[in-house]
């Protein structure tokens, strides 16, 4: 017995588009660094709803120093859901044993 199936057609163009990665760091001060560069508070969410216009989306790497409060961590990744960035990942350093 065969069954009937209506596949999708597949394409074989390669796939250049590699979405880039945000780095979004907030060091022991609390101050906001996108890409290792200094950004004032005010700057955040423009850059953010910039980056999530984008096809494809970037991914955010939130990465926040040990000694910051939750709080400035929890508003950058508020900012970005709000933002609409779908990709949120944290950067921690591995435990040592």
């Amino acid at each position: 017995h065969a069954v009937n199936i209506d596949l999708p057609r597949a394409t074989n163009q390669p796939q250049d588009a590699k979405p880039e990665t945000i780095r979004l760091s907030v060091n022991a001060h609390g101050e906001y660094f996108w890409n290792e560069n200094p950004i004032p508070d005010s700057e955040l969410v423009p850059r953010l709803q910039a980056e999530a216009a984008k096809e494809p989306q970037p991914e955010l790497h939130i990465r926040g120093d040990k000694e910051v409060r939750y709080e400035r961590v929890a508003q950058a990744m508020a900012a970005a859901q709000q933002s609409g960035v779908r990709k949120i990942g944290f950067i921690t350093e591995p435990q040592s044993k």
